[in-house]
């Protein structure tokens, strides 16, 4: 056992790729100015948008589990339906279905309509009626309980025939919950966002960077010469930059606790490896722009048209249920918005992987669809 351990040691150091490897290693920390882009950078910026950026939303998406299926409850849910505010997503069969799809921010409001529901509106008890929040958007919280407040008071006054200013106790009430971010803090909403769009602009722009570099030098024609594929290649370039990313997320986790009081309800081997995932995605993104550039400054003039739109697309700043349909289309295109979709849902809402397997089918296909053009951009311009 030892001796077959010992073997792939040997296998390992002795490799052309491990030696690739410790020249990029080499390579990167001498060049301290790009060391203190990608360490220094995002931990300063993730400060100033933690604090400054705050989101205004204007569509909601709702959700409505009816356990009393009546026409007392149907005539209720018509009400959402008519609201300009709401879009109602889905009748769900059972709250927790329903409650699935608020973790994984399908729905930004959740409502169970209780099964006595109809006997209550009946004989003009109240009838409570249950409303969850997704408060991981403390903006898009407070503006769904506004919004709900007025449309239960337009059924008690439509539908129960009483004036609104007489109502002493309301025929249909809500009880409320708010889950994820009790406190309705933005920050909440914000950091984990941002966590990802930081790390993929340093990513991208620190790998389109190490390449064109590469060409400006000369020393690609160096790497011509030695017998290492261009896959190799490749891979030698971003594993550094992975470790260096994957630094940067304790880093980033680290402020988003001590600054804003960032929970972490999730599984963090689980949430590290999706990250390492992704800054596999962002690497390649940038890899792939600098095979295509011929100098450092056209690779930023392209990551400047490409990176804004992933940000953009992605959710970060605001959620992508405020967006044209068209819009909304284009976003399932940007690997940004899954990674977003998945540090909230760890973070802040303690979600695993047997919900978000989706996100992480989604991202692997990136991984292998970029590095696979990284690749082949990469040595089409060898020939």
């Amino acid at each position: 056992m030892l001796t077959i351990f010992t073997n792939l040691l040997d296998s390992i150091f002795g490799s052309r790729l491990w030696a690739l490897f410790c020249k990029e290693v080499f390579q990167l920390l001498r060049n301290r100015q790009l060391v203190f882009t990608i360490v220094v950078s995002p931990t300063v910026l993730l400060l100033l948008f933690g604090f400054a950026f705050n989101p205004n939303l204007h569509n909601l998406k709702i959700g409505i589990t009816d356990y009393s299926k009546s026409n007392a409850s149907r005539e209720f849910i018509e009400v959402f339906h008519q609201a300009n505010a709401f879009v109602v997503n889905d009748n769900y069969v059972n709250q927790q279905s329903m409650i699935d799809s608020l973790a994984v921010g399908e729905l930004s409001v959740g409502i169970v309509i209780p099964t006595e529901f109809t006997n209550d509106v009946v004989r003009k008890n109240t009838a409570s009626v249950q409303v969850l929040y997704d408060a991981v958007d403390a903006n898009t919280a407070r503006i769904a309980s506004s919004y709900i407040n007025e449309l239960i008071n337009d059924y008690n006054s439509r539908y129960l025939q009483q004036p609104s200013s007489k109502l002493q106790s309301r025929q249909a009430q809500i009880q409320t919950s708010i889950l994820y971010n009790p406190g309705l803090k933005s920050a909440w909403f914000i950091v984990p966002g941002m966590i990802g769009v930081l790390l993929t602009v340093v990513g991208s722009q620190a790998a389109s960077s190490l390449v064109v570099r590469e060409k400006e030098v000369g020393t690609l024609e160096q790497l011509l010469m030695t017998p290492a594929s261009s896959t190799e290649i490749i891979l030698a370039k971003i594993a550094p930059l992975l470790l260096l990313l994957t630094f940067d997320v304790f880093v980033a986790l680290t402020v988003g606790k001590i600054v804003f009081n960032l929970p972490f309800q999730g599984n963090f081997p689980e949430f590290l490896c999706i990250a390492v995932l992704y800054f596999w995605v962002s690497i390649s993104i940038g890899i792939f722009l600098g095979a295509f550039a011929k100098s450092e400054q056209q690779a930023q003039l392209l990551a400047f048209f490409i990176i804004p739109c992933l940000i953009l697309l992605s959710g970060a700043p605001s959620p992508t249920s405020t967006m044209p349909y068209f819009i909304q289309l284009l976003s399932y295109l940007d690997p940004l918005r899954y990674f977003v979709e998945v540090c909230r849902a760890v973070l802040l809402k303690g979600v695993g992987i047997q919900i978000l397997w989706f996100q992480v089918l989604v991202l692997i296909g990136f991984a292998v669809i970029l590095t696979f053009l990284s690749i082949r951009q990469f040595r089409n311009q060898l020939q």
